[in-house]
């Protein structure tokens, strides 16, 4: 099936606009990705890779409970 997807028109000063914050909004987002990547060197470094591992298996149990008491208060 073919979907019609409707074409967003916009002023060239909203275009702009979107653009240069699309710009900033993907620097802030590659800064974050390195400062997490160098973070969790450091970390592993630290703590050994096995405490590394448990952290970020907590990390995604708890981001799961937290998706599942979200759906289930919905």
């Amino acid at each position: 099936m073919r979907r019609n997807f409707p074409l967003c028109r916009l002023s060239p000063e909203a275009a702009g606009q979107l653009m240069h914050d699309h710009e900033r909004c993907t620097k802030k987002l590659l800064e974050t990705e390195r400062y997490l990547a160098a973070l969790t060197v450091e970390i592993r470094n630290t703590l050994g890779p096995e405490a590394v591992w448990s952290l970020q298996a907590k990390a995604r149990q708890s981001v799961a409970l937290n998706d599942l008491q979200k759906e289930l208060r919905a």
